[in-house]
């Protein structure tokens, strides 16, 4: 019979190691261990994401002027004042100019400084003839306009004036 004394005393052998080995053991479920882990799977998991943004948002407000966001909390309560479809469309258009490239972008501003400057220039009644108009002929007019404005910022072009001499 040493077949089976022999397994007994691997089984023997394997339980000693066994039991001098360290157990792993997981935290118990509210331990501080636990927190730690599960902090660590949701920054890994949100990395780039909330985490990113939340982190982001919080350098840039702490970076504002009080008259900043003070300013912000204007159009921000400005914005909820609006009805749910001026709230749309206006959420709708910030998608798209974010959606724009860098180009477009910057081409986009540039249209909507010099649109400022030619509103600007305008009495009430003109911009009220304005907002009557097709948007077609609206841009028409606004072209036209610029074009006036810029003839009027040059300085009027003066022809050399050569003296002929016999």
């Amino acid at each position: 019979m040493p077949a089976p004394r022999y397994i007994l005393i691997c089984l023997l052998a394997a339980a000693t190691v066994a039991s001098a080995a360290p157990a792993k053991k997981k935290p118990a479920p509210g331990s501080r261990a636990r927190q730690v882990l599960l902090k660590q799977a949701l920054e890994k998991k949100l990395a780039g994401t909330l985490v990113a943004e939340l982190n982001r948002n919080k350098k840039v407000w702490g970076t504002m002027t009080a008259e900043q966001l003070r300013s912000l909390r204007y159009r921000y309560y400005a914005y909820l004042r609006q009805d749910d479809v001026r709230r749309a469309r206006l959420l709708e258009a910030a998608a798209e100019l974010d959606r724009l490239t860098d180009e477009q972008r910057k081409a986009y501003l540039e249209r909507a400084d010099w649109l400022a400057k030619v509103v600007a220039k305008l009495t009430p009644a003109e911009r009220d003839q304005l907002k009557k108009l097709t948007p077609r002929e609206r841009a028409k007019r606004l072209l036209e306009l610029k074009a006036k404005l810029e003839a009027a910022d040059k300085p009027p072009a003066t022809k050399p004036t050569t003296t002929a001499t016999k």
